[in-house]
């Protein structure tokens, strides 16, 4: 149901629809987040966190309002719309029946049962046989022919059992394939019964939008669960037009996370592409601000430079790798710049929003002994960071292991049973006049998003880098820096630090 924006006004509503994987929220998704989240504090106090997406629309009329919805929440309370998954039949499998399984079982059963009493009994006769031939007085014909029998009623028993054991597994691979048949067309049957439309009037189901997805059930429901596909849905039915979307957390934030409360973010484009992709067409949506290449005319800044090495100060919004999007990014920089370098010259790299020194080798030689110095956890660094509030110490170690949030790319989590460990030494340096507290961190190991993540949770820090807008909140920059780095010279032998100063 949509739910009318009391304070809208046509002069906020104009121009390009959000572009949903990297967005400031607009006003209007400000304004609705602010009645959801009242609505919430009041009706959901004490339940389970969760992510909440947001649509404004514009109806025929020209009045306004908002849809939302709970991504990965299967929320009942009516004043949210609700998502596929919620929308689609209840699943009815009829049982399979399984008596070929059954019957081969039984069958095999019986096989290793005679098996291995013939072979317990020939093995008995076989003792009996070597006594008679100790004592001197036996039927040297009739020890032949017995044991002559044994020995091919045993390869006969033995084999009758193979082909029991074979004949289960083929029985279990058919029931297994017909396992597979039937819930393929479940699925198919719950999907085919949800009729979508996009804004051009083009109509279809769901089935005919996700049948690639049909043998990765995980990531199926994650994407039947999602909030934003259900929203346009329900406008488009409705007449609407779609103005801005954003979503928020509210609630207790999961123990592998950490999130900030009052934080629009991005859509998850693993969960979202596949359905905003048929939802979003012809719609004018605005440029994806990464796409900009504001680097384009960047004068690479080298901070320290021999026959070996070369170390770049790179910027905040940088890459340090080529990505999937046609911007200007340092690796390539380096490339272009010294294109007589031989081996691969990268080392490692910074985050995108992470300024700081990125250090490259000229030669292969260089870049083996260096890669070396890192997987042996030799190279030294020191980040400086602005946190947004003081955390419980002023220096310590934080060990929380990481992984990536599979769903949820690029954010890591934490995860005690499959992540990775990772190991950050910190210390607070002091306070700036506005009160963030800059603090240096030591990283032990080098997992993505490792500082990041143990300033933000709750279990390190608690503390999020000022400016971390997927793990705290937004600010003109991400203020983390990579300031030193020292290990030893592949070529010298000699300690060498190579520092860029902190810009903030």
């Amino acid at each position: 149901m949509l739910k009318p924006l009391a304070s809208a006004t046509p002069a906020v509503t104009g121009g390009a629809l959000t572009y949903p994987y990297h967005y400031c929220a607009h006003p209007l998704v400000k304004e609705a987040a602010r009645a959801v989240r009242q609505h919430l504090d009041e009706s959901a106090h004490g339940q389970a966190g969760r992510l909440v997406a947001i649509l404004v629309c514009r109806l025929p009329d020209q009045s306004l309002g908002f849809l939302t919805a709970c991504d990965q929440f299967d929320c009942a309370d009516p004043y949210f719309e609700k998502t596929f998954w919620q929308q689609l039949p209840p699943e009815s499998i009829k049982p399979l029946n399984t008596d070929r399984i059954d019957k081969a079982f039984e069958e095999k059963v019986r096989a290793q049962e005679k098996y291995i009493s013939f072979k317990e009994a020939a093995q008995a006769r076989r003792e009996h046989r070597q006594q008679q031939r100790a004592s001197g007085v036996f039927n040297r014909e009739a020890l032949i022919a017995s044991s002559q029998f044994d020995s091919g009623e045993l390869e006969r028993l033995k084999l009758k059992y193979i082909l029991a054991l074979q004949a289960e597994e083929a029985a279990r691979s058919d029931f297994q394939h017909r396992t597979h048949v039937a819930v393929e067309n479940e699925w198919k049957r719950r999907l085919s019964s949800v009729h979508v439309q996009n804004k051009p009037g083009h109509q279809t189901t769901l089935l005919e939008l996700l049948s690639t997805y049909l043998n990765r059930e995980d990531l199926l429901r994650a994407i039947l669960r999602t909030a934003l596909p259900a929203l346009l849905n329900e406008a488009f039915a409705l007449g609407a037009s779609p103005i801005a979307m954003g979503q928020f957390w509210w609630g207790p934030v999961a123990a592998y996370d950490a999130r900030a409360e009052d934080t629009f973010f991005a859509f998850a484009k693993e969960r979202h592409e596949k359905l905003l992709t048929f939802f979003l067409q012809d719609l004018c949506l605005e440029e994806n601000a990464l796409a900009v290449d504001q680097f384009k005319n960047w004068t690479p800044d080298i901070v320290y430079e021999d026959n070996d090495i070369v170390a770049f100060n790179k910027p905040s919004g940088m890459l340090s790798v080529p990505g999937k999007l046609p911007v200007t990014d340092l690796y390539s920089i380096a490339l272009s710049r010294y294109p007589d370098a031989t081996g691969p010259m990268l080392l490692h790299r910074l985050d995108m929003s992470t300024s700081g020194i990125v250090v490259f080798a000229k030669n292969k030689q260089t870049h083996q002994a260096l890669q070396n110095a890192f997987a042996r956890g030799s190279v030294r660094k020191r980040y400086i960071a602005l946190l947004e509030k003081m955390p419980p110490n002023t220096s310590g170690e934080i060990k929380l292991p990481l992984c990536l949030n599979p769903y949820e790319r690029p954010r890591q989590m934490v995860e005690y049973t499959y992540g990775k460990p990772a190991l950050t030494v910190y210390k607070v340096l002091g306070q700036t006049p506005n009160g963030a507290v800059r603090v240096a961190f030591y990283p032990q190991t080098g997992r993505t998003h490792q500082l990041r993540l143990h300033a933000a949770h709750a279990e390190g820090l608690n503390s999020p880098i000022i400016g971390d807008e997927l793990y705290g909140h937004p600010a003109d920059r991400l203020y983390l820096h990579a300031e030193a780095i020292r290990f030893i010279h592949p070529s010298t032998g000699q300690l060498l630090t190579i520092e860029a100063p902190c810009p903030f």
